[in-house]
C-alpha cells in the first residue's frame, strides 16, 4: 500500500486499461506526465524498501492491487480507501480491514469517476495479499431476501457493586430525577461502552445517603421507576450502616491498605482504645457485612438467567461470590453446572498474606472470593498479595493456565487471577475541556486560589503550581507532603515567593474521625507554611467528598507538577486526568511525581516515583520537577500518553470478559514444577576470579550492556536516539578504559551482549574495534577487529525463514504486551523482541515464562 498526497489514504495500483470502443484490439496505457513519471521512478525504490520491511515484520501486509479498466485517452484509474490512514509508510496492518474504491480521473472529465457498486474488501492476511479485480464489476449488496439472520445476542452482563454508578436527586419539580455518574463502571458515552455491544443490567445501592436514611414505599418506587431505563436495579439496604460504614469502612478499607489491626484503633478508625479494642467487639460489624452481601444475593438470584455474568465490584461485596454459587437457584442441575459465571474485581490495594492474617474473618472472606471464576487486580503487587493469602490461609495450591494467566486450586477447579488496568474516558475529558465549564473553572481558579508570586519572575509570569488532590486521611500522605514542601522552600530558596502549592482535601464523611484528626493537622502544618512564606500553600477542603471534572481539569491544566505522596493507595485516575489536560493545553506537558507505594508509580512509567517517608527526598524531587527541561517533560509524557488514551472502560470491560472467556475455552491447565519461580544469580567472588583469571591461557568474558556496563534506566534507549558522541558519553570513562585494557589481551577475548540492535552497539563502542558485539540477544554478532571500522557483522540465520517466524509470533507477543503494562513488541532484524524491562519485575517475569 501507498499512501495518497492527500489526506485521503490511496493503495498501489497497477492498473491494466482495456482500450475504449473505438480500438478494441489494442491494450494501452496512458502515460503520465513526465515530471511525474520521475519523481515515482525516484521514490518507488524507497517506498518497496519500507513496506517490504514492514511485511517481513509479520505485523503488516503488503497489499497488490490490479484493475483491468476500459479508458478514454488521458484517463487514470486511481484507488482511494482506509487501510493507510494514519499508519507508517501506508502498510496495510495484519488483520484489518482495508475498504476500497477505484476512480478515473483525467480525459475530459475534471472530476474522479468514481466505479459504481458498493465499495470493495480486503482483510490484511499473510506478509502479501494479492487481488485482481475488474473495474466496475462490484459485489452487489444483499437481498433482503437473503439477508442471513443476526447472531443471536451474547449474555447478558450483570454489574454489581455496592453504590451504583449514578445521580439519583430531587429535580425542581420534585420528582425523583437519575443520571450517570463519572464511575470507570458507568455507562461511557460515545459508544465505547461495553453496555452498546451486549445487554447490561447495574444492581447496587443510591449513593448520597439515601440508602442510609427513611425513604417511602413512593419514594423507592418512584426512583426504581426513574432508574429503570438506564437498566439499572436499585437495592435499599437495611445494613448500611454497621455492614459498610463499621465493618468495610472502617475495618477492610484500613486493613486493605496495610494499616495492622491493632494500629487501627489508635488511628482514628475506631473510637476504642488499644487497651480495650479487640476483634470480638465487631461482631456485631460482621454480621452486617454477612447480612449485607446475603441482600444483594437475594436481589440477584431472580434476575439472573442462564448463560449470565455476574460481575461483582469491590471489597464491600467479598462474600457475594461464594454466597451467588452455594445458592440452590444458582445451579442448573442437581449437581454444580452453575447458571452464570463470576468475575470479581478488587480496586484497592490488597494487603501482604502477614497483614490478612491478623484479620479474624480473613479466611471467609478468601472463601467468599474464590467462589468466582475469574478475581482481578489492577496491579500485580496486589494479585500476588492475594495468591499468597490463599496458599497460607486456605492451602490452595497455584496454578498456571497456558497465555500468561495464573490463578488458584479451589473445590476441584482454577480461580483464575488476572492484571487488568484502565483509564479514563479521553473523548469525554478532551470534550470538556473546549467547554466553557473548565475556562470558568480555571478563571475562578486564577482570581479566588492562587496568590500572586510575592517576588520577580522572568516576564512577569504568575506563580508555578504543584497541584494535590487527596481523600482527607491519613494514608494519603498529604501532612508527609507539607513536610516536604516545607523542606523544599528552605532548601531551595529561589522557588520562594515564585511557587504554590495548591491542595484540595476531600471529606466524604464515611471515616469521620479519621477525617477530623487529618484535617487538623492539615490545617496546622498549611498555617505554619504560609507564616513563613506567605501565599506559599492555598488549602482547600471539599465536604461534599467532590471535586467536579471541570474543576479538576482546570487546576490540571494550571499546575506545573501533580504532586502524589500516597502512603498506601489503589488506582487513582486522577494522574490519567492530569495528563490528558496537560497534553491538549497551552502550557505544555508537565510532571506527575507519584509515591512508590501507589498504583500510579507502577502504571505511569513517565512519573517521578518518590518515598513519601523520605522528606529530603521528596523536596529534591520537586525542584527536580519544577526544574526540568521541556524535551524531558514531552519524552515523559509521550511515554504514558499512549496507555493512557488506549485504556477507557469499554475496553477494559472487554478485556475482563475475554480472559474468562479464554480461561473457559482452556482444555488443560499447565503444570510446571514452579511456575512462579524467579532466576537468582550468585555474585561471582573477586578473588576465586582473579586467580581463575591470572592461570587460564585463554578467557572469555561475555558483559550485558543495561544494568552492567551502562547504568540501568532509559540509557539503553537513548543510545538508540543519541547521535553517536552523545551515545559514546553514556559509557563511564573508568569502564571504557578498562575495556580497552581487556580487549587488547590477546589471551582475553570480550564481547558485548544486548537485545538492542547492532548499530546502537557500533555507537557506543565504535573507538574500542577489540570488543565483539552480539547484538538482538547474540542473533547478531560482530566479531572483534585490529582497527576501528573494520568490524563487520553476520547474522546467525541457520536456515530460520524469519518472515513465517515473525508472522507467528507477533500476534503472541502484542497479546503478551497487552496483558503486561509497561512491555512493548520491539522490531529486531532479524527477529521480534518483547522487553518487559519497564513493567513489573515480578510480573513480567512470569510472562516471559509463559512466552518461553
Amino acid at each position: 500500500c501507498r499512501r495518497s498526497p492527500r489526506s485521503a489514504p490511496a493503495a498501489s495500483t497497477r492498473a491494466r486499461q482495456r482500450p475504449s470502443s473505438a480500438s478494441p484490439a489494442r491494450r494501452s496505457r496512458s502515460p503520465p506526465p513526465r515530471a511525474s513519471a520521475e519523481r515515482r521512478a525516484k521514490a518507488e525504490p524507497a517506498r518497496r524498501r519500507v513496506i517490504a520491511t514492514m511485511a517481513q515484520d509479520g505485523l503488516f501486509t503488503k497489499l497488490h492491487l490490479s484493475v483491468t479498466a476500459r479508458t478514454r485517452p488521458g484517463q487514470a484509474v486511481l484507488v482511494s480507501g482506509s487501510a493507510t490512514a494514519d499508519r507508517t509508510a501506508g502498510a496495510l496492518e495484519m488483520g484489518a480491514r482495508h475498504d476500497y474504491r477505484y476512480l478515473l480521473k483525467g480525459g475530459e472529465s475534471l472530476e474522479p469517476e468514481p466505479e459504481p457498486g458498493v465499495a470493495r474488501r480486503v482483510v490484511g492476511e499473510g506478509p502479501e495479499l494479492r487481488v485482481a479485480d475488474v473495474f466496475g464489476q462490484t459485489p452487489a449488496p444483499p437481498s433482503s431476501a437473503r439477508k442471513p439472520s443476526p447472531p443471536p445476542p451474547p449474555s447478558r452482563l450483570v454489574i454489581v457493586c455496592y453504590h451504583l454508578p449514578v445521580r439519583v436527586v430531587r429535580g425542581v419539580s420534585g420528582a425523583w430525577e437519575a443520571s450517570w455518574g463519572t464511575s470507570i463502571i458507568a455507562k461511557s458515552p460515545g459508544g465505547t461502552s461495553i453496555a452498546d455491544a451486549r445487554e447490561t443490567l447495574w444492581v447496587g445501592t443510591i449513593h448520597g445517603g439515601l440508602d442510609r436514611r427513611q425513604l417511602t414505599e413512593a419514594d423507592k418506587a418512584e426512583i426504581r421507576a426513574a432508574l429503570a431505563p438506564m437498566r439499572c436495579v436499585p437495592l435499599f439496604s437495611m445494613h448500611a450502616s454497621k455492614g459498610y460504614l463499621n465493618y468495610a469502612k472502617r475495618v477492610l478499607w484500613p486493613s486493605f491498605h496495610n494499616v495492622t489491626v491493632l494500629d487501627q484503633c489508635c488511628a482514628a478508625w475506631n473510637d476504642e482504645g488499644a487497651d480495650t479494642w479487640d476483634q470480638e467487639r465487631s461482631g456485631a460489624s460482621w454480621d452486617a457485612y454477612e447480612a449485607l452481601n446475603g441482600e444483594f444475593r437475594d436481589a440477584l438470584l431472580p434476575i439472573l438467567r442462564a448463560g449470565d455474568t455476574v460481575w461483582v465490584h469491590d471489597y464491600h461485596l467479598m462474600l457475594l461470590p461464594t454466597m451467588l454459587a452455594e445458592a440452590e437457584m444458582f445451579r442448573v442441575d442437581a449437581f454444580t453446572t452453575r447458571k452464570a459465571r463470576i468475575v470479581f474485581f478488587l480496586h484497592i490495594p490488597f494487603p501482604t498474606s502477614q497483614l490478612f492474617c491478623s484479620l479474624a474473618n480473613g479466611p471467609k472472606l478468601l472463601a467468599g472470593v474464590v467462589g468466582a471464576d475469574v478475581v482481578g487486580f489492577h496491579a500485580f503487587e496486589h494479585a500476588r498479595h492475594f495468591l499468597n493469602a490463599c496458599t497460607r490461609l486456605l492451602g490452595m495450591p497455584q496454578k498456571s493456565v497456558a497465555g500468561g494467566i495464573t490463578g488458584v486450586e479451589h473445590g476441584g477447579r482454577t480461580v483464575m487471577v488476572v492484571v487488568r488496568h484502565v483509564s479514563v474516558e479521553t473523548l469525554v475529558i478532551e470534550d470538556a475541556l473546549k467547554g466553557d465549564a473548565v475556562a470558568a473553572a480555571a478563571a475562578s481558579l486564577e482570581r479566588d486560589v492562587i496568590a500572586p508570586p510575592s517576588r520577580e519572575t522572568p516576564n512577569d509570569a504568575a506563580r508555578l503550581v504543584l497541584a494535590s488532590v487527596d481523600a482527607c486521611q491519613r494514608l494519603s500522605g498529604v501532612a508527609l507532603k507539607l513536610l516536604a514542601y516545607e523542606r523544599f522552600l528552605t532548601e531551595y530558596p529561589r522557588w520562594r515567593g515564585r511557587v504554590a502549592l495548591v491542595q484540595y482535601c476531600l471529606l466524604d464523611k464515611t471515616r469521620v474521625a479519621d477525617e477530623e484528626r487529618t484535617s487538623r493537622e492539615v490545617r496546622d502544618l498549611v498555617a505554619r507554611v504560609n507564616d513563613q512564606h506567605p501565599g506559599s500553600i492555598s488549602y482547600v477542603e471539599r465536604p461534599s467528598g467532590r471535586l467536579s471534572m471541570e474543576e479538576r481539569l482546570a487546576l490540571f491544566q494550571r499546575a506545573d507538577v501533580l504532586l502524589g505522596t500516597a502512603i498506601r493507595e489503589g488506582h487513582s485516575l486522577y494522574p490519567f486526568e492530569y495528563a490528558l489536560a496537560r497534553a491538549r493545553g497551552r502550557r505544555g506537558p508537565g510532571v506527575t511525581v507519584a509515591s512508590e507505594f501507589s498504583t500510579t508509580a507502577t502504571l505511569l512509567s513517565g512519573a517521578l516515583a518518590i518515598n513519601p517517608f523520605d522528606v529530603p527526598a521528596v523536596a529534591s524531587a520537586m525542584d527536580a520537577a519544577l526544574a526540568m527541561d521541556a524535551r524531558e517533560k514531552r519524552d515523559r509524557l509521550d511515554r504514558d500518553l499512549p496507555y493512557v488514551r488506549s485504556r477507557p472502560s469499554g475496553k477494559w470491560t472487554a478485556e475482563i470478559l475475554d480472559d474468562m472467556e479464554t480461561v473457559h475455552k482452556q482444555i488443560r491447565v499447565s503444570d510446571p514444577d514452579d511456575p512462579l519461580a524467579l532466576a537468582t544469580a550468585t555474585r561471582l567472588d573477586v578473588g576465586t576470579l582473579a586467580s581463575a583469571f591470572g592461570a587460564s591461557r585463554s578467557r572469555a568474558i561475555f558483559l550485558d550492556l543495561g544494568g552492567t556496563i551502562i547504568p540501568k534506566g532509559d540509557s539503553v534507549s537513548k543510545v538508540l536516539k543519541a547521535p553517536t558522541e552523545d551515545a559514546r558519553a553514556l559509557l563511564r570513562p573508568e569502564v571504557r578504559a578498562a575495556l580497552a585494557v581487556l580487549s587488547a589481551d590477546p589471551k582475553t577475548t570480550v564481547y558485548v551482549v544486548s537485545g538492542t540492535t547492532i548499530e546502537a552497539l557500533e555507537a557506543l563502542f565504535g573507538d574500542l574495534p577489540r570488543v565483539g558485539l552480539a547484538a538482538a540477544s547474540g542473533l547478531v554478532q560482530a566479531a572483534p577487529a585490529a582497527t576501528a571500522g573494520a568490524r563487520t557483522s553476520k547474522v546467525s540465520e541457520h536456515g530460520t525463514d524469519w518472515a513465517a517466524v515473525r508472522a507467528v509470533a507477533a500476534p503472541m507477543l502484542r497479546r503478551q504486551a497487552a496483558r503486561t503494562n509497561g512491555s512493548a513488541v520491539l522490531k529486531r532484524d532479524p527477529g521480534l523482541a518483547w522487553s518487559y524491562y519497564r513493567a513489573d519485575p515480578e510480573w513480567g517475569r512470569i510472562q516471559a515464562l509463559q512466552l518461553a
